[in-house]
């Protein structure tokens, strides 16, 4: 990264607007960052960042021709040393789509909030080992309702696993372990808010307790007795606290 440009970055929009619009918010709340290009549809932009080589590519999805997915994923095969922020103004679906894939995006209309913190965000993450399972989580999760994938963080990247063989989600310190059907289970270093907001949208998912997050879908039934606790198809009893107790009632009526 040269100092002289400080942060580098481009452009990618099929809209004029949208770009103008992104770069005055850049200009006045991202000073640091040098916009370096701007481009129109995927071709362009290829060439755009093989020429400028950024740090950085604020990319739209949705473009005549070749989707700013499809940059991302030639942009994986070329090994593109920089990060890669979607931009989009899909609906609330299509945001679940991202959260569950651990995806950077910027909703437009883009707030000034969230692009000052995906400013600070891009200049202090490393490039990930694994973007390409991030990517094929989001391919997955936009093309069909159902196939609901997770992101998962690892030791060697990330994996991904589908909601729905998600029974149940235990907080365990600063680490989480994940319990699965087929008795499989997974211990990740973070806490249970990072899994909640990737769920949130996923109605199935409730937190009975501070410390559960639990798929109902594997719910069986809920005893009263000892504080009240919810049974699990594996006879599994999660504690329900008391201030969440009424809620998971009106739930299970």
């Amino acid at each position: 990264m040269s100092d002289k440009l400080g942060y580098k970055a481009v452009i990618i929009d099929d809209s004029s607007q949208a770009r103008k619009l992104l770069k005055l918010m850049l200009l006045e709340l991202a000073p640091e960052v040098t916009l370096v290009g701007e481009a129109e549809n995927v071709d362009e932009g290829l060439k755009l960042i093989e020429n400028e080589q950024p740090d950085a590519v604020f990319l739209d999805i949705e473009m005549p021709g070749k989707t700013g997915i499809q940059l991302a994923e030639i942009l994986l095969e070329r090994n593109f040393k920089g990060n890669v922020v979607f931009t989009t103004a899909y609906n609330a679906y299509a945001i679940k789509a991202f959260r569950l894939s651990a995806i950077d995006y910027l909703l437009k209309p883009i707030q000034e909030d969230q692009l000052t913190e995906a400013v600070k965000k891009l200049k202090e993450e490393k490039k990930n080992r694994d973007n390409q399972s991030r990517l094929n989580a989001l391919s997955e999760n936009l093309r069909e309702e159902r196939n609901e994938v997770l992101c998962i963080p690892s030791q060697s990247g990330f994996e991904y696993l589908p909601v729905s063989e998600i029974e149940y989600l235990e907080a365990d310190g600063s680490y989480v372990k994940i319990y699965c059907i087929n008795n499989r289970s997974l211990t990740v270093s973070k806490n249970l808010k990072y899994f909640e907001n990737a769920l949130a949208d996923c109605t199935n998912f409730i937190r009975p307790h501070r410390s559960f997050l639990v798929n109902m879908d594997y719910v069986t039934n809920y005893s009263k007795s000892d504080g009240g606790f919810l049974i699990l198809k594996r006879n599994v009893q999660i504690p329900v606290s008391r201030e969440r107790k009424q809620a998971i009632q009106e739930i299970l009526k």
